[in-house]
C-alpha cells in the first residue's frame, strides 16, 4: 500500500547535506554520549541536528540536558535548539515512559516522526541509532541513502564479535563509511584490536577514546560536558569527517 510519508522522508533525508547515523550491532558501547558530542562539536562551525532513533531507550535528551516540554508547531513540528543543535527525539512524545513497540509499529512511528520534523537549512543531521540490526537498521538503509556511517566497539571481544557483522552488512549494502571508532579503552589495554578490525573491513580506524572513570560526573551541565577530554577527542574526529567528506561531494 502507497504511504505518501516514504515519499517525504526520502526527500528530508536526501535535503541534507551530510547525514552520520551513528551505529553498532552492540548496545552500551557508548552511540548516544558519542552522537551528542558530535553534533555539539560539528555545530560550532555548521548548521546541525541531531535525532534521536532509539525509542526503547531514547537517551540523547538526557545528555543534552533537554526538558520534556513538546516543541513548537508550525507546519511540522520545529526541533529544539541546544547550543545551536536542532535536536528531535521520541522522548517528547512518551514523556519518559517506556514505549513498547515492535516490527511495523517502529517503522510507522519512525515515518511518522521523521515526515512530520522540520529541519529547515540544517546541513549536518547526526543519527543516534539503537543497538542492532532490526527493523530501525534496516529503516536507515532503506530510507538514508546520502549516510556516512560511523560505527562504534569497544575493544572487549563480545563487542568485536558483533560489530564485525554490522560492517559485513554495510559493506555489502556499499554505503558511505566514515570510519569505526573505539570507545572506552582501558589504558593497559595495547591489543589495538579495533584498529585491525578496520583494516580487515578496509575503512579508516578513526583512533580511541580512553575509558574516562569520572565521565559520568560531568554530565550534570552541557558546559561541563564540552569541557571534558572526552569532548575534544570527538571534537577531533568530527575534523576528519570534514577532512575526509567535506571535500567532495556525497551524492
Amino acid at each position: 500500500m502507497f504511504d505518501a510519508r516514504e515519499t517525504l522522508v526520502r526527500e528530508k533525508f536526501a535535503a541534507f547535506k551530510y547525514i552520520i547515523p551513528v551505529v553498532s550491532g552492540k548496545g552500551g558501547v557508548g552511540k548516544s554520549m558519542i552522537s551528542a558530542a558530535l553534533s555539539l562539536a560539528l555545530a560550532k562551525q555548521y548548521k546541525t541536528g541531531l535525532l534521536d532513533l532509539d525509542f526503547w531507550g531514547a537517551s540523547a535528551h538526557v545528555l543534552l540536558n533537554v526538558d520534556s516540554k513538546f516543541p513548537e508547531e508550525e507546519h511540522g513540528i520545529l526541533p529544539e535548539e541546544v547550543k545551536g543543535v536542532k535536536f528531535m527525539s521520541v522522548a517528547y512524545y512518551t514523556q519518559g515512559k517506556p514505549l513498547p513497540i515492535r516490527g511495523t509499529e517502529y517503522t510507522d512511528a519512525f515515518l511518522e516522526l521523521a515526515a512530520v520534523t522540520r529541519w529547515d537549512d540544517t546541513e549536518y543531521l547526526v543519527i543516534d541509532m539503537p543497538p542492532g540490526m532490526a527493523d530501525p537498521f534496516l529503516d536507515i538503509l532503506k530510507y538514508v541513502k546520502n549516510g556516512n556511517f560511523l560505527v562504534v566497539s569497544t575493544p572487549s571481544k563480545l563487542s568485536i564479535n558483533i560489530v564485525s557483522k554490522t560492517l559485513e552488512i554495510l559493506k555489502e549494502q556499499k554505503v558511505n563509511i566514515f570510519g569505526l571508532i573505539e570507545n572506552m579503552r582501558s589504558p593497559e589495554d595495547y591489543s589495538n584490536r579495533i584498529g585491525r578490525l578496520a583494516e580487515k573491513f578496509n575503512m579508516e580506524y578513526l583512533g580511541y577514546i580512553p575509558y574516562y572513570q569520572n565521565l559520568d560526573t560531568k554530565l550534570d551541565t552541557l558546559d561541563d560536558f564540552i569541557s571534558t577530554d572526552f569532548f575534544q577527542k570527538i571534537k577531533e574526529i568530527g575534523s576528519k569527517f570534514r577532512n575526509n567528506f567535506c571535500k567532495k561531494p556525497n551524492r
